[in-house]
């Protein structure tokens, strides 16, 4: 299923369009009330009398200045995205477009505008609107903080380190949910008597496996669902996408597993651990690249990613197999190992430092702090890594010093290769 409407809806077009609807909506009963209650000629209170010429002067102010900053508003966005294309990751686009100050301040601009413009037509000799002229001005007024607002979060937008840090809080979310379930269940899912093949209607990339969804139904149909694909697949059209025990005649379970099995046309971050991670070395091997050279972005983007490491390598990952409320296998979902997640975040930053002892280093000191921490099976991970580490080093021909340095840095014993 592709989700073009999420995507599309949850950027720079659907929530500014819905704020600037519901706005420009407002200004209808508003005019209502006003025709109902408020009569030219009769005494008003001093914070509501408004003579005719001064209210449509207000209005046309209101509706000129919304406008005006509101494509002010868009050009600063499409700066940022240059820049942070540029100079950080053009990946990092998508998590612009879905900024939601970006998106209120646009939406709030365009309805102001609206709701001016609606009231303007509607003002004239025979109705002077002072309560929808009132919340016109209130609009404005907040317009005007959500402005100040606005180019506070884009000051902070163009800042690697505030975004690198949003970044590795996504992934930490993103990965604590593969964290072991306490009474689990069973490891294994027989999958011998799953026979129906769900195959993928179009190719993309794989950006969520509702889980609870296909839990749900497999409880349903009393039967068990095997997922084939995770978040971050690609997956051509006619790829095996889950096979099932129910019927492959029940063409409406089956459009349940397509639709709880998320396809679009290009890779985002929706519960999508790999891209998380990618953004992340993506920053830091452009950091480190001879273009820019800047180790010290590298250093922040192996800390933030040794953050979201911290609960899955001191307390495992669950397995692959969910279990429903009475402990029956009922889904298994290919997931991601916690040596998958080291390998994929740790060796393209080591294979990336060589040559370079800042960096060399730091990611000793990381993998210091996870060998810390570590459960049994993970420190042997960590261990792998450090004897890598120490052969990538080598392989920068260093000085003996430089190379001892770095051994004497890590906590943990290394057996020495020839």
């Amino acid at each position: 299923m592709k989700v073009w409407s999420f995507l599309t809806l949850n950027g720079l077009l659907g929530v500014p369009g819905a704020i600037a609807i519901g706005l420009w909506m407002l200004a209808f009963p508003m005019i209502w009330v006003d025709t109902r209650f408020t009569i030219v000629g009769d005494p008003l209170p001093f914070w509501l009398a408004i003579s005719t010429e001064t209210a449509r002067s207000l209005l046309s102010t209101i509706a000129s200045a919304a406008i005006t900053t509101l494509g002010m508003v868009y050009s600063i966005v499409l700066v940022v995205f240059t820049l942070a294309a540029g100079n950080i990751a053009p990946r990092l686009l998508q998590r612009f477009s879905r900024d939601r100050v970006n998106q209120i301040t646009a939406g709030l601009l365009g309805g102001t505008f609206l709701y001016a413009l609606t009231v303007l037509r509607a003002s004239g000799p025979d109705l002077r609107p002072e309560l929808s002229i009132t919340l016109a001005f209130l609009l404005a007024a907040a317009s005007v903080l959500q402005v100040i607002h606005f180019v506070h979060s884009v000051s902070r937008s163009v800042t690697i380190d505030a975004e690198v840090a949003k970044i590795s809080e996504q992934l930490e979310q993103q990965v604590n949910v593969l964290l072991v379930e306490t009474g689990a269940g069973p490891d294994v899912l027989e999958e011998d008597e799953l026979k129906t093949r769900l195959l993928a209607q179009q190719s993309g990339y794989v950006t969520m496996v509702k889980e609870e969804s296909l839990l749900r139904l497999a409880r349903k149909h009393d039967t068990a669902i095997a997922v084939r694909v995770a978040p971050g697949d690609f997956v051509l059209a006619g790829q095996t996408l889950a096979v099932a025990g129910f019927e492959d005649t029940n063409k409406q379970a089956a459009a349940a597993v397509h639709s709880a099995i998320v396809l679009q046309s290009y890779r985002g971050a929706v519960n999508d651990i790999r891209f998380s991670i990618r953004i992340l070395l993506e920053i830091a091997l452009r950091a480190l690249s001879p273009g820019v050279n800047d180790s010290f972005t590298a250093v922040t983007c192996a800390d933030r990613i040794a953050a979201a490491l911290v609960k899955p390598v001191s307390e495992g990952l669950r397995g692959d197999v969910r279990c429903d409320e009475d402990g029956v296998a009922r889904l298994k979902v290919p997931g991601l190992s916690l040596e998958d997640l080291l390998n994929m975040a740790l060796h393209p930053l080591r294979q990336a430092s060589r040559g370079n002892i800042l960096m060399l280093e730091h990611m000793g000191v990381v993998l210091n702090s996870l060998y810390a921490i570590a459960g049994s099976d993970a420190k042997e991970l960590i261990v792998a890594h450090g004897a890598a580490l120490i052969e990538t080093a080598r392989a920068g021909d260093p000085i003996n010093s430089d190379l001892e340095f770095l051994r004497q840095r890590l906590d943990f014993e290394i057996e020495d290769r020839p």
